[in-house]
C-alpha cells in the first residue's frame, strides 16, 4: 500500500513494501491484509493530497456496505462507506478485521477529472502520522457493482513532493486512459 502498487503479484511486491518509508502503523497493518489491500488499496502513496478539500456532495451511491468480488474467497473483505458530512465520506477497510483502516475521503475535479482523495487516518491501533498517507482512486458503479481503479504510479510518480508537484504531473497526465489503474470490484453485501 506504500510505495509499490500491490497488484499482481502480491507476495513479490509485499516485501518491497514493508522495506518503504512508511510508518510503523501502516507497515503492521499490511501482512494482515495484504490480498484484501490488493484489491481496493493497490495504490501508490502520496506524501500530500492531490486537493486538501471538496465542495462537490457526497455521491449517496457509493454509501453502505459493500463486499469484494473474490471467488476464492469464502469471507470476502467488506468496506463500509459512510457519510462524514455533506461533502466527505468516512471509509473502513477491511471492516471486520481488527486491522481494519479508516480513511477520511472526499470528491474532487481537477484537470476536468473525477476522483476521490483518500487519506488514512488510522486504524483501532492508533491514529497514522506517517507522511505518506494519501491516495487518488476514481470509481464506477455498473450493474450493481462498483468498480474502483487507483492511481497509476507509472505516470504520477510516488516520489513527488507536495500538493503542488502532485497536480502538476496529475494535470499533465489527466488525459491518459491508463490514469486510473488497479481495478478492484465489490457488490452490496448482504449481512
Amino acid at each position: 500500500m506504500d510505495r509499490d502498487t500491490l497488484a499482481s503479484p502480491v507476495k513479490s511486491n509485499m516485501l518491497a513494501l514493508m522495506k518503504t518509508g512508511s510508518s510503523p502503523a501502516l507497515r503492521a497493518v499490511l501482512p494482515a491484509t495484504v490480498a484484501a489491500l490488493a484489491l481496493f488499496l493497490a495504490a501508490c502513496t502520496y506524501d500530500a493530497p492531490l486537493e486538501t478539500g471538496s465542495t462537490i456532495p457526497i455521491d449517496p451511491a457509493v454509501l453502505g456496505t459493500w463486499q469484494a468480488v473474490d471467488p476464492g474467497n469464502d469471507e470476502p473483505e467488506t468496506m463500509v462507506i459512510l457519510p462524514f458530512s455533506p461533502h466527505e465520506y468516512l471509509v473502513h477497510y477491511p471492516a471486520r478485521s481488527e486491522d481494519g483502516m479508516y480513511f477520511r475521503a472526499y470528491p474532487i475535479k481537477v484537470a476536468g477529472v473525477a476522483c476521490v482523495q483518500l487519506e488514512l487516518l488510522g486504524t483501532l491501533k492508533g491514529r497514522e502520522t506517517g507522511r505518506a498517507r494519501f491516495q487518488v482512486a476514481n470509481y464506477r458503479i455498473t450493474d450493481g457493482r462498483l468498480e474502483i481503479r487507483t492511481l497509476n504510479e507509472a505516470l504520477v510518480s510516488d516520489e513527488l513532493s507536495g500538493t503542488e508537484a502532485l497536480r502538476a504531473a496529475f494535470t499533465a497526465k489527466a488525459s491518459e486512459a491508463e490514469l486510473f489503474t488497479n481495478p478492484g470490484v465489490f457488490t452490496r453485501a448482504n449481512l
